[in-house]
């Protein structure tokens, strides 16, 4: 292994290029990366999880489903370790790799480079989307090595790989709660298989074998689940965030806008498949028609399961392509007299040798020195014009001027305000949704929009300091009718405390 990533590879060198490229222009400014920074430091500093909820006011000591605290913890020491490269370099390695592990996939069931690179080209924008320093990094590696797990049962015979699922299990529930979709894809898989076997008008008893070591592997899974803080009750948890309505506003859990080209590519990649699969000499079989469905099914649903679905379009895509004609045509260009011409006179080949891993490591040193610096040119730029974080400048002004409590604010904006003020201020809400509930966030909503119900609302949360947009309703009304003075402004935000008067009159009520 060490030896093929020694002789860079043309393959190896696009991969590295995109490695480099991705770290260079990846931002940090998802809104929930802070606080999940933040709860790693917690977690490292006081060497347990905390019992309740230690972030925000309208919440404080309420029970919290830490179900990414492993990732939390991995995201604090590499940011302790090596600050945001070290972040990027994480986050960008298990996008790579959980794309290396379909690409590779691809490759064996299509027996073909080529029709590997068509599906994982078409798949590559969804995923390069969808990279954030959230936990759900760890999803798309993990559920990449089930899957291939998986298709190497199916179509190799391999049997030891499924034992180690297990294992990853134990990292995947302690990581984030997407390890529950690693136990659908096993117990789908499982379940076409059989059925499979059962219509079989002979069936092998051999093969029966196979089916029962893949149903031991799934039940170990299951148990595998269990070793987490909460046991039983994380079983509970993705289907009491699944089902909560306020989803129904969170931008990652509405269906795929078709106009954004990720979307577009994600649409290509089905309508491939669907095509491969209608000229294909043989057609797909119960298993091969069942997971690229549901998965492609629950990618249209929500924006969230996208890289997840394209990562089971992508292998399933290179072997519909390989039955199909799409293939054979292939195949007939490689072997016209045109290309076996320009094959045998070429000669690149034959005179670089061995030189041609030193070229595509010469261009790796390049690319290496060359692009991070240019991508960092134009980046700050950009950054004079627009900041990555607009709310950097208000919560400056908190912290220098020592202010803390209670503090109202945007709910995508709790995060960075966790990361910078706590634990000297507490936020009224932050992207832990699951944590507030939705009787709280639609009460919120309320108070935000300023609808007409908003002072009392207001008042119950007991916020004596606000950041807001300055296009937030509630900015405006907080400094009309709620004894609030504008403290700090800047293009973006402002910041607003109640007066003192205004203070010790609520408190006297």
């Amino acid at each position: 292994m060490l030896t093929r990533l020694l002789k860079l590879s043309k393959t190896n060198l696009v991969y590295f290029a995109a490695f480099i490229l991705l770290v260079a222009v990846m931002l940090l400014s998802d809104p929930d990366y802070f606080w999940h920074l933040k709860t790693g430091e917690y977690i490292v500093a006081h060497g347990a999880l905390p019992a309740g909820d230690v972030f925000s006011f309208t919440r404080a000591g309420q029970a919290w489903v830490l179900h990414e605290w492993l990732f939390e913890v991995l995201l604090y020491l590499v940011f302790a370790a090596a600050g945001d490269i070290g972040v990027k370099t994480l986050v960008v390695m298990l996008g790579l790799a959980a794309l290396g592990l379909v690409f590779a996939m691809a490759k064996r069931l299509s027996a073909s480079d080529g029709l590997a690179w068509i599906p994982v080209l078409i798949a590559a924008p969804v995923l390069i989307s969808s990279l954030a320093p959230r936990p759900q990094m760890l999803t798309y590696l993990c559920f990449a090595l089930y899957l291939a797990a998986l298709l190497a049962f199916k179509y190799a015979g391999k049997i030891r790989p499924l034992f180690a699922l297990p294992l990853v299990m134990v990292v995947w529930v302690n990581g984030h709660a997407g390890y529950a979709i690693g136990i659908a894809l096993l117990v789908l898989f499982a379940v076409c298989e059989w059925l499979g076997w059962l219509a079989q008008p002979v069936r092998d008893p051999a093969h029966k074998r196979r089916l029962l070591r893949l149903t031991q592997a799934a039940c170990l899974v299951v148990l595998a689940s269990l070793a987490n803080p909460g046991m039983f009750e994380r079983w509970l948890y993705p289907f009491q965030v699944l089902g909560m309505t306020v989803n129904a506003v969170i931008q990652e859990w509405q269906s795929p806008d078709f106009h954004w080209f990720p979307a577009k590519a994600y649409l290509a990649l089905m309508l491939l498949l669907l095509i491969a699969n209608v000229y294909a000499a043989r057609k797909p079989d119960l298993t091969e028609l069942a997971l690229p469905l549901f998965f492609a099914f629950n990618g249209c649903i929500a924006v969230r399961h996208m890289p997840l679905a394209v990562l089971v379009l992508v292998p399933f895509t290179a072997l519909a392509l390989a039955r199909s004609p799409f293939a054979d045509i292939g195949a007939r260009v490689r072997g016209s007299a045109l290309v076996c011409w320009y094959m045998a006179r070429r000669g690149i080949g034959r005179e670089l040798g061995k030189g041609e891993f030193l070229l595509n490591w010469l261009m790796a040193c390049v690319i290496a020195l060359c692009l991070p610096a240019y991508v960092q040119g134009v980046r700050q730029e950009a950054k004079a014009a627009v900041p990555d974080v607009k709310i950097v400048g208000a919560a400056d002004f908190i912290a220098a001027r020592g202010l803390g409590g209670k503090l109202f604010n945007a709910y995508g904006d709790g995060g960075y305000l966790i990361y910078r003020l706590a634990p000297h201020a507490r936020v009224a809400i932050d992207g832990r949704a699951d944590l507030y509930g939705d009787r709280f966030i639609e009460d919120y909503m309320r108070v935000y929009g300023g609808a007409d119900d908003w002072q009392p609302k207001f008042e119950r949360f007991g916020a004596h300091l606000a950041v807001l947009p300055l296009d937030a309703p509630i900015r405006q009304l907080l400094l009309a009718s709620a004894g609030f003075r504008e403290v700090y402004r800047d293009k973006y935000y402002a910041v607003l405390q109640r007066d003192p008067p205004a203070q010790k009159a609520r408190e006297a009520a």
